[in-house]
């Protein structure tokens, strides 16, 4: 029996992977063409199943509201003479993204608005954690009150398994993997662009995206969209999930309660009094509750969670060792979860599912849309139904 949920939740779980091969640098996987359907994994011609049990009722809003999505790492093999980002073209890939991020995630939107995934070159998992590192330890180094303790913070950040093979004094490898971190963003950039010129045919634009692509999203805000008055008109909502965001754009403000627009949500989950963030470096960042979506910072009731999307045990075996693709999701555990935002992280306050905690009691990272889909799905709908309707 523990091997049965293990096999489920450690391959949903995005988590700290580590290698015992030596990095190395070999270029980039060839550029993806967002002209061609082919380098878009979601579009309204390649729409999301939804859950096999879900009964959809709600309005469709697809003339009028398109989703953006970026997925997030899916990609852990950039070591032993292998890219440091991943190839769009390889149908493993392509595999990976449509079993744990699309059919978990981008779902939540299917139905509601036309949903765009562009295919993108991410960086692997390990030199993501390593750029990140190196961004925060060049911003403490820079920070009068933090630099003092930068000693400090660097030991205790360098503790992580993924950095194992890293250092913060490698400026060969610092650069190579910001570079890496741009191609990516890039990619993006470029995607978003074309969709722009091609597809949106004036409609408004939803952002979603979870942990890395949560890193490129909120560049593509700041870089692209808020400095273009017609593109931040467009702009109605974000969801920036798993990663932390602070109150941080100009004029496109955190969201305040569960019907409004122009504005951006973010959580990122764990269990309860676990807080992953230290309050010097981590000050002001947004947590959304997606069971409440209100900023009351109480605890949402058992009663208001509506279920959790999770492949069965069949689904995962036949996924990682048959190799065949997962089909429609169900939901299940309606009125499991309790949550509250609080310290820079959704905490998990009751988590009435026992498999799970057997296996994981401190980050949930990976359930940042699964746990809450239908309180997302519902949520969006009120949102748009209060604003079209």
């Amino acid at each position: 029996m523990r091997i049965f949920f293990l096999i489920i939740f450690s391959l949903l779980l995005i988590s700290c992977t580590s290698s015992r091969y030596i990095v190395s640098s070999t270029g980039y996987p060839k550029s993806p063409d967002y002209k061609f359907l082919k380098n878009w994994i979601s579009s309204p011609k390649k729409e999301i199943p939804l859950p096999l049990n879900y009964v959809d009722s709600l309005s469709d809003y697809k003339s009028k509201v398109d989703v953006f999505y970026v997925y997030p790492t899916v990609y852990y093999s950039g070591y032993n003479g292998n890219f440091w980002n991943s190839n769009p073209e390889s149908s493993e890939h392509q595999n990976r993204v449509d079993a744990l991020a699309i059919k978990n995630q981008a779902s939540v939107f299917s139905g509601i608005t036309n949903v765009y995934t562009p295919l993108y070159r991410q960086l692997f998992y390990d030199g993501l954690v390593y750029h990140n590192t190196n961004e925060l330890l060049e911003k403490i180094a820079l920070d009068p009150y933090l630099k003092k303790d930068f000693k400090k913070y660097k030991e205790e950040i360098y503790q992580n398994k993924s950095l194992s093979l890293f250092s913060f004094e490698n400026n060969n490898l610092k650069g190579y993997a910001k570079e890496a971190f741009d191609v990516a963003y890039n990619d993006i950039k470029r995607a978003f662009l074309t969709y722009l010129e091609n597809e949106n045919k004036g409609k408004s634009i939803i952002l979603a995206a979870h942990s890395q692509g949560t890193l490129h999203t909120v560049r593509l805000i700041e870089e692209v969209i808020l400095p273009n008055s017609d593109l931040k008109k467009k702009l109605i909502l974000a969801y920036l999930v798993g990663m932390p965001v602070k109150d941080r754009f100009k004029d496109f403000p955190p969201c305040d309660d569960p019907l409004q627009l122009n504005c951006f949500m973010s959580w990122n989950t764990h269990g309860n009094n676990y807080y992953p963030y230290n309050n010097d470096v981590y000050k002001d960042i947004i947590v959304t509750n997606p069971i409440t979506f209100s900023n009351d910072n109480s605890t949402s009731k058992l009663e208001l969670h509506k279920g959790i999307l999770m492949p069965s045990f069949l689904q995962m075996f036949k996924y990682q060792y048959l190799k065949q693709p997962i089909g429609p999701l169900k939901l299940k555990n309606k009125n499991k979860i309790a949550a509250l935002a609080q310290r820079g992280s959704l905490q998990l306050v009751n988590l009435n599912i026992p498999w799970i905690k057997i296996f994981e009691k401190k980050s949930f990272h990976a359930g940042d849309y699964n746990f809450f889909w239908l309180n997302i799905r519902e949520n969006l709908h009120n949102r748009l139904s209060n604003y079209f309707d």
